[in-house]
């Protein structure tokens, strides 16, 4: 008997070490994915709205522009378009961006090359309509010692002026009490510029750790047609398109261009990462850990019954010499705790071994192929989450991982050991 028990802890043990290395693989970028769902914006979206226009394609005249393109953006054309918006009730302000790439919202990256006292940086490039609201229609909030929002939002080109992010005041100077310092700015040429604010870190897009921004002023000369809508307080962003979306389709026309979407940002921001194939990949890998995860909880489960089973005549003994129940389950919960703990520790020793193989320098700059990672592009340490270091990632997945186990292992030996030692006596020991 007592050799038929050291074998059952053996193949449990042994069963625990390989359901360890493998829920370290299938756990890991589940548990990235999550963090990256987690991770709050930086700024307000519950109250944004993401409107699209048609573009007319017919070439129309203008008063001192002749024929132009319908894509071309003269400031009567713009106030006709902000005012397709502003005068809606509800509506607490518009923002009309011209490209993509500089818009938040969008993962795609320009950067821009910061040089200070010799140091050269990189920091990832935002551009803004001067006189448009961007910073009050984002819900970008400006720090302690920073001029308000509206006055960020007047800045213009000609001030040369930009405003930085506190990771990227910090990664460019040390520190965030930065207005009113300068430094040369590289964009187009190089030019020397004062920095007029600080706001709050926020990223761009869901998936982006990139806080490391700097945003500069620059003319609106052309546009696809797309407005970023901050609602007024209180009122909710979802039952706003509803109720009045359709509405707002019909009666925003304008000579050149007609509002042909109405949906909530956050919706938005859902439907580029779908488009991205981000969306498919997160919900792959949170399948894929969920599937895992039954399946583990079943087969663990059912190797901790059998193992329990074996004990019920040494539990009837036990309780006819006078232990209690409780002390019985105790018993069985701490033993079956401290093997899994082992086997989870040799586990992940296993797995360090192959992870820490998998680290690759390039230009000094550390890469871990064997962990899961979306970080992509030119990025800084002050854009760094503990997903890009090797040991902070390792130790909070292989965390995730012991607690899973841990709890499996516990719930699969107290549902076969609550039944045991309430079975009777005599029942246990004829067991």
């Amino acid at each position: 008997m007592k050799l038929n028990i050291i074998n059952a802890k053996s193949w449990l043990f042994i069963e625990l070490v390989i359901i360890t290395v493998v829920a370290w693989a299938v756990l890991d970028p589940a548990v990235v994915n999550l963090y990256y769902r987690l991770l709050p914006l930086g700024y307000d979206s519950d109250r944004l709205l993401y409107a699209e226009c048609t573009i007319s394609s017919d070439f129309s005249d203008e008063e001192g522009y002749g024929p132009i393109s319908p894509h071309v953006i003269t400031e009567r054309r713009r106030q006709q378009m902000l005012r397709q918006l502003s005068d809606v009730e509800g509506i607490a302000s518009v923002y009309l961006y011209d490209r993509e790439y500089s818009s938040v919202g969008f993962d795609y990256n320009v950067y821009c090359e910061c040089l200070n006292r010799g140091d050269t940086l990189y920091l990832s490039h935002l551009s803004f309509i001067p006189d448009s609201r961007f910073f009050e229609t984002y819900g970008i909030k400006p720090m302690p010692g920073s001029p308000s929002a509206e006055q960020l939002s007047q800045i213009t080109e000609q001030d040369k002026q930009v405003v930085l992010t506190r990771s990227g005041a910090i990664a460019l100077f040390g520190t965030a009490d930065v207005v009113g310092r300068r430094f040369t700015c590289d964009r187009d040429e190089p030019c020397e510029v004062t920095v007029a604010g600080v706001v709050e870190d926020f990223r761009k897009s869901v998936s982006s750790t990139l806080r490391s921004l700097i945003m500069t002023p620059g003319e609106l000369s052309s546009t696809q047609g797309r407005y970023f809508i901050r609602l007024r307080e209180g009122i909710d962003a979802h039952r706003f398109v509803e109720e009045h979306g359709q509405n707002i389709i019909r009666s925003g026309k304008t000579d050149f261009n007609r509002i042909s979407r109405l949906i909530t940002f956050n919706d938005w921001l859902q439907k580029q990462e779908l488009d991205r194939g981000r969306t498919q990949e997160v919900n792959r890998s949170l399948a894929l850990a969920l599937f895992f995860l039954i399946n583990v909880m079943l087969a663990v489960v059912g190797t901790v019954w059998l193992h329990a089973k074996r004990h019920t005549e040494e539990c009837g003994v036990r309780r006819a010499f006078g232990a209690t129940r409780r002390r019985i389950l105790w018993s069985f919960l701490w033993r079956n705790a401290l093997l899994a703990t082992v086997a989870v520790t040799v586990g992940l020793i296993i797995y360090l071994n192959y992870a820490h193989s998998g680290i690759q320098v390039y230009n000094g700059e550390e890469y871990y192929e064997t962990l899961y990672t979306t970080g992509s592009g030119i990025d800084l340490p002050t854009d760094k989450t503990w997903v890009d270091h090797f040991w902070p990632h390792f130790l909070i997945v292989s965390g995730v991982v012991y607690i899973i186990i841990l709890c499996t292992v516990l719930i699969g030996t107290a549902i076969p050991a609550i039944k045991i030692i309430n079975t009777r006596i005599t029942n246990s020991l004829r067991e």
